[in-house]
């Protein structure tokens, strides 16, 4: 099932990219895109373009969790595991926006998305939540980008 979703946001170019960044990005359907920026890559786009449109979808994937927490959705328990929750509510406790923002830029498995939905249960100011998610999605993105461009 992957590789045909995959083959489908591959055949659409940018806003296959844009629409799996933003998916991937919320807490109903967790993926990593940057495992595609090979493939998207090869496929012809260029490295600005690509880095542009997982940042722009991935933005938007994180506001929808921000939001999520604002409304008090009770998805949350759905698609949350109350493990992952606990961990993400430590995170921000401990180290707030600049813990977010490492968790941000890190492509290792932290509950990121959680903490975003945190971050709107928190009602924290979404002017600074949107600086921080910009700027860490953006050099997450770019040093993927980077690390790639080195090694293939």
């Amino acid at each position: 099932m992957f590789e045909s979703i995959l083959a489908f946001t591959l055949s659409i170019g940018l806003p296959g990219l844009f629409l799996a960044s933003l998916i991937g990005s919320t807490i109903f359907i967790p993926f990593s895109i940057e495992v595609t920026f090979p493939l998207f890559s090869a496929s012809g786009l260029s490295k600005p373009s690509i880095w542009f449109f997982t940042t722009l979808g991935s933005y938007f994937g994180t506001v929808i969790n921000y939001y999520v927490g604002v409304t008090g959705v009770k998805l949350t328990g759905k698609y949350l595991k109350p493990e992952n929750l606990e961990k993400a509510k430590k995170l921000m406790n401990k180290y707030g926006w600049a813990g977010l923002f490492i968790a941000l830029i890190l492509p290792l498995p932290l509950p990121v998305d959680p903490i975003t939905v945190l971050c709107g249960m928190a009602k924290m100011n979404f002017k600074e939540f949107t600086i921080v998610v910009l700027s860490g999605k953006a050099v997450k993105a770019a040093l993927v980008l980077g690390l790639i461009s080195l090694f293939l």
